[in-house]
C-alpha cells in the first residue's frame, strides 16, 4: 500500500547516518514490506529493531502497523505497553498491558511491567497484585520479591516487606540494595538494632553504598547527653 511505503520511507529518514547497523537492517525489512505490506512478521521485526536501538517512540507506530494485521496478538500489545512505560506514559502503558492480559492472563512480563507502572502512580495494591502474579507464573523469578518489598514499603506494611526481603536474601545474600531495603523496613518498625545490622550487611556487600553509610552514621552517632 502506498501509505505504508510512505510511512516506512519516513521512519528510515529518521535514522541518524551514524547508526549504520539500524539503517542496513531496516532497509532490508523495508524491501520486504514493499513486496508484501501485509507481512506481519516483518512489521513486528522492524518494530523490535527500532525499540532495541532506542527509537522507542517510533517503535510504537510500527507495532501499530503489525496490530492492524493481527489485532488480537497479546505480545504486541505487551510490547507497546513496555514502550510506553519506557517513555513514562504510564496511563497508556497500563491500558496496553491490561489489554495484553485480557488476551493472555499468563503473560508474566506484562504483569511485571504493570507492577512497575502501578507502583509509580502510587497504586500499591495493584502493584502487589501483579508482582504476586509474576511470582505465581514464574516462581524462579526471585527479583520480584524486591519489587514486592518496595510496594509493601509504599503501603508501610513493614512486616510483609521484611518477609519477602528475607526470602530474597536467602538466594541473593550479596544484594546490597536488598539489605538496605531490609534496614528501611526495620526502621519503619522502630527496630534500630536490626536496622543497623541490615545496613552493615549492605556495606559488607558493597562498601561504596553511600545510602547505608549515611543511615549507619545517623543511627550510631548518638550525641551524649
Amino acid at each position: 500500500m502506498k501509505t505504508d511505503q510512505s510511512f516506512v520511507a519516513n521512519i528510515l529518514l529518521q535514522i541518524p547516518p551514524a547508526n549504520k547497523k539500524l539503517k542496513s537492517m531496516a532497509v532490508l525489512l523495508a524491501k520486504r514490506l514493499k513486496n508484501n505490506p501485509r507481512d506481519f512478521w516483518t512489521w513486528d521485526n522492524l518494530a523490535n529493531l527500532y525499540f532495541s536501538e532506542g527509537f522507542v517512540l517510533q517503535s510504537i507506530d510500527i507495532y501499530r502497523k503489525a496490530l492492524k494485521i493481527k489485532p488480537d496478538l497479546p505480545v504486541v500489545h505487551m510490547r507497546i505497553g513496555i514502550a510506553y512505560y519506557r517513555l513514562a506514559y504510564l496511563d497508556k502503558a497500563i491500558a496496553e498491558l491490561e489489554k495484553a492480559l485480557s488476551l493472555d492472563p499468563d503473560l508474566a512480563m506484562a504483569h511485571y511491567y504493570l507492577g512497575f507502572a502501578y507502583y509509580h502512580i502510587g497504586n500499591s495494591d495493584q502493584s502487589l497484585h501483579h508482582f504476586q502474579k509474576v511470582k505465581a507464573i514464574s516462581p524462579e523469578t526471585r527479583i520480584v520479591y524486591y519489587h514486592m518489598a518496595e510496594a509493601y514499603l509504599q503501603r508501610r506494611c513493614f512486616p510483609d516487606a521484611i518477609d519477602v526481603l528475607e526470602k530474597l536474601l536467602k538466594v541473593s545474600p550479596s544484594s546490597a540494595t536488598a539489605w538496605y531495603k531490609l534496614g528501611e523496613s526495620y526502621l519503619g518498625l522502630y527496630k534500630n538494632t536490626e536496622a543497623i545490622s541490615a545496613f552493615r550487611s549492605a556495606l559488607k556487600a558493597n562498601p561504596h553504598d553511600e545510602r547505608s553509610k549515611n543511615m549507619l552514621e545517623m543511627l550510631t552517632n548518638v550525641p551524649s547527653i
